[in-house]
């Protein structure tokens, strides 16, 4: 019997199964599908018909492929969010994070509730691409859909009311919404009454490593699943990731490496201090009843787009082992940029964006393609030792040991610089974390694996961790 993980990242998602077996998880691909934003009359959209698509094809595909499921759960990313009439119905496609609607949100914020009284209610980072902020854009714009709306689901709880029929809030996904209380674990209500929004709009919230409930009856026939039962995980991707880790105490710190960098550690409360929040870090939920005491840092989102638009450009697909030899050719330390610098979020040309602002801070532009990508590697371990500098100020404590987890740990130059420039050991092996960790969390629930220290200990016997140590040089 297996446990499928349907894991929906901001540009593909795929189904991997996991069979417990010996003591052991063995982790199968059965599927792998885009998921690409559309633009539409200047609004970028989620296709979410496409979505839900896939989501009954990986069911299909894994009962096609011969695999018994006890149950299956969904993670995404987070803050997106679907909007519900009285009937149920989906109002619009999801709009994604990334759409020009929320800029200057912030700003618009201040207005109604103060930098500090908002970090010491939600502990979040404020970031335009909140949930927060793209409901005020449509308060401020005048859309005509909140007031029709019923429901607020987030991505993962809107496939999950689809599958099943039935609606929570996951608490993970639910706090990067900067809508929720980090302390209570609920709703925060002067919020709500700031943007004058009623707070019914939000439903009963939902812990991690529970019941969902079973796939509908329909969707049984359809997929050929049968007596498939539905679990809440930590639906934000990052929450599962990081529950994968098979590490305890206090003497580490993880890094999320994928399209966004999230480097922090997990901590049992939050922190709201001023220099917290001056410093951008968030409080996020982790599985667990953790907390998540993290930065977010603009990650391989750089070289994604560099890589878009060399195709685009070129017509031709360079591969990772192309570019990073290219790379080791090209000198050290040439340019490097900040990689959260408001020019870099969504420019027309990553090239021109990256050129221009070395040339703007006095320093040769890159040229070649190997200097590019250097650039962009060197340039985020500067911008991780600065956080763990900032991290460990703030905390008090010092971290000995980095885990990566993510796509990014398979990159082992990038694993190497970091070592090297933080001059702590780094720790990698879990490339597919996010998808051990929905799958453990699924056994927990199910009672096939009595509680986070069995499951620590399946991890352990299952994957090999690669360790990375400082070069003194």
């Amino acid at each position: 019997m297996s446990y499928l993980a349907i894991d929906l990242g901001a540009g593909s998602g795929r189904a991997i199964a996991g069979t417990f077996s010996n003591g052991k998880i063995e982790l199968t691909e059965v599927f792998r599908f885009p998921n690409i934003p559309v633009k539409l009359n200047d609004t970028l959209y989620w296709n979410f018909l496409t979505m839900m698509t896939n989501v009954k094809e990986s069911i299909r595909q894994a009962i096609i492929q011969g695999y018994q499921l006890k149950g299956i759960a969904v993670d995404t990313w987070g803050v997106d969010f679907g909007l519900l009439d009285e009937s149920g119905m989906l109002l619009s496609n999801p709009v994604c994070y990334r759409d020009i609607r929320t800029r200057g949100m912030c700003e618009e914020m201040e207005k109604l509730i103060s930098k500090e009284d908002m970090y010491s209610m939600t502990g979040i980072q404020a970031m335009e691409i909140n949930t927060i902020f793209q409901l005020l854009s449509m308060i401020k714009s005048k859309s005509p859909l909140l007031s029709i709306a019923r429901k607020i689901l987030f991505m993962p709880d809107l496939i999950n009311h689809y599958l099943t029929g039935i609606s929570h809030t996951e608490y993970t996904i639910a706090s990067t919404s900067q809508l929720l209380n980090v302390t209570s674990g609920g709703w925060e209500q002067s919020i709500f009454n700031h943007l004058e929004i009623s707070p019914l709009l939000m439903l009963d919230i939902i812990q991690p490593s529970s019941f969902w409930g079973d796939l509908s009856p329909s969707l049984s026939t359809e997929t050929g699943a049968e007596n498939l039962k539905v679990f809440s995980v930590a639906s934000h991707d990052t929450a599962s990731a990081i529950a994968a880790i098979p590490e305890e105490g206090e003497d580490w710190a993880f890094l999320s490496s994928g399209t966004w960098s999230l480097l922090g550690v997990v901590t049992d409360k939050p922190i709201l201090t001023d220099q917290a929040r001056l410093a951008d870090f968030t409080n996020e939920g982790g599985a667990n009843g953790k907390i998540l005491f993290l930065r977010n840092i603009t990650g391989l989102w750089l070289l994604q787009r560099l890589l878009d638009e060399w195709r685009t450009n070129e017509g031709i697909i360079y591969s990772y082992d192309y570019l990073l030899e290219e790379c080791k050719n090209s000198p050290v330390f040439r340019s490097t940029i900040d990689c959260d610098y408001p020019s870099f979020v969504n420019p027309l040309s990553m090239i021109k964006a990256i050129q221009d602002y070395c040339r703007n801070t006095n320093q040769l532009e890159p040229e070649t393609k190997g200097q590019f990508v250097r650039c962009i590697f060197e340039s985020l371990a500067i911008k991780y030792r600065d956080v763990m500098d900032c991290l460990q100020q703030i905390t008090g404590k010092k971290y000995n040991r980095l885990f990566v987890v993510g796509g990014g740990s398979q990159n082992q130059f990038l694993n190497q610089c970091i070592a090297d420039i933080l001059g702590i050991e780094v720790i990698t092996g879990l490339t597919e974390s996010t998808a051990i960790g929905n799958i453990v969390q699924q056994a927990i629930a199910n009672n096939e694996l009595s509680g986070w220290e069995e499951a620590r200990q399946v991890i352990y016997n299952t994957f090999s961790l690669t360790s990375y140590l400082p070069r003194k040089e």
